[in-house]
């Protein structure tokens, strides 16, 4: 099996094909959408969903010049006011004026392309390359991000196609900072990129990428606990009923069915 040479790689597919091959096939190269609910909790998985992908935009508005103050007098929901709070006070004391937000990046890997759609990507003063994730969900423990996709391609695109941020020179991998920053305790998890590293992930990217092209079958992931939050299930004849979602919150060994990420939600397609 060959994708289509125009096939673009996002951390989201990567990830589904990492979680479930058979989810990717079904998604990606099938396209087929299948009407089953994400979780059990369906209204209040749509609505953290909903409230998660407005903070975003607030941001982006901040990123573009509205003044936090202007925004701060549209929040009226509780949640979203102290995410705010939290937001303001720490971007003032980690962030400089300017800032590229909601930025999409690709670069050519094995035949195809990868790419990168970001929260904010800045430059400080020391002139390292700083990506900023904004996440509104509970914090995680830095070892589950470690393994994340979103870990490995952020950076890797970022090397790779970001020179026109370095003064139209290739970035060097020691100035690259992934920073994931946690809206409900503004707590963050940082990595500090390198060299070894970033070919250590163009390497990974590479095997994945290959691996996928040259596949006749793509089988059911062997970890049933993905199924219970894949609206693939049923097809798959892996259970009926969706999972709850607050055991979905705190099981670090599972991800969400359709990879749901603020940060590529115009990828999503359900």
């Amino acid at each position: 099996m060959n994708l289509p040479s125009d096939f673009v790689f996002s951390q989201s597919a990567l990830q589904d094909y990492e979680d479930c091959p058979r989810r990717f096939e079904l998604r990606y190269i099938k396209d087929l959408h299948w009407p089953a609910l994400t979780t059990e909790n369906a209204l209040e998985f749509e609505a953290s969903s909903i409230q998660g992908q407005e903070f975003h935009h607030l941001i982006h508005q901040h990123s573009l010049g509205v003044s936090a103050e202007a925004i701060e007098a549209t929040i009226t929901d509780p949640t979203m006011r102290k995410w705010w709070n939290n937001y303001v006070q720490w971007q003032a004391e980690n962030l400089p004026k300017e800032r590229h937000s909601e930025l999409k990046l690709t670069t050519p890997l094995s035949e195809h392309r990868v790419m990168a759609k970001y929260d904010l990507v800045t430059q400080q003063k020391d002139e390292s390359i700083v990506i900023v994730d904004w996440k509104t969900g509970r914090p995680k423990k830095r070892e589950w991000l470690e393994r994340r996709l979103q870990t490995t391609v952020y950076p890797y695109v970022l090397w790779r196609a970001g020179d026109w941020l370095n003064r139209g020179e290739p970035i060097s991998a020691e100035k690259i900072r992934l920073i994931y920053w946690f809206a409900d305790d503004s707590s963050t998890i940082e990595f500090q990129l390198n060299s070894e590293r970033l070919q250590t992930d163009e390497q990974r990217l590479t095997t994945t990428i290959s691996e996928i092209n040259s596949r006749l079958e793509f089988p059911k992931t062997e970890n049933e606990k993905q199924c219970q939050f894949c609206v693939y299930r049923s097809l798959c004849e892996r259970g009926i009923e969706a999972g709850k979602i607050e055991d979905l919150v705190d099981d670090d060994d599972v991800s969400i069915g359709i990879n749901l990420n603020l940060d590529e939600v115009d990828e999503i397609i359900f």
